[in-house]
């Protein structure tokens, strides 16, 4: 079963609604941002110590970003073709950092 570590008051909040919208069991372990070095069940998951991260039986990432894509590709209820994510991901990426890429060539690269 999926492990979301975090708190709805951090940016665990978006892992949280990502599984809940996608329908995947999941068990959610508070952990208090101010508190993530006094857990040490935290740091086997996260080496960083940061929230939130997740456990999804021995899988273990972090970042609410990648955690969501990932939940997206594979627990979705139909898979992300390829060619989709290459021209939605950057601009979703540029969107939860708020910068803006200098050029669509150069954002299509990091993919």
């Amino acid at each position: 079963m999926l492990k979301i570590y975090g708190i709805p008051q951090s940016r665990a909040l978006r892992c949280l609604w990502m599984a809940r919208e996608l329908g995947v069991p999941h068990t959610n372990i508070p952990v208090h941002f101010n508190k993530t070095r006094e857990s040490a069940e935290l740091s086997g998951v996260n080496p960083n110590g940061r929230i939130p991260a997740i456990d999804d039986d021995g899988f273990h990432l972090f970042e609410s970003m990648a955690i969501n894509l990932y939940l997206a590709k594979n627990t979705g209820p139909e898979p992300i073709s390829f060619r989709l994510r290459r021209r939605t991901t950057p601009a979703r990426l540029n969107g939860a950092s708020g910068s803006r890429p200098k050029s669509k060539s150069r954002c299509l690269a990091l993919c």
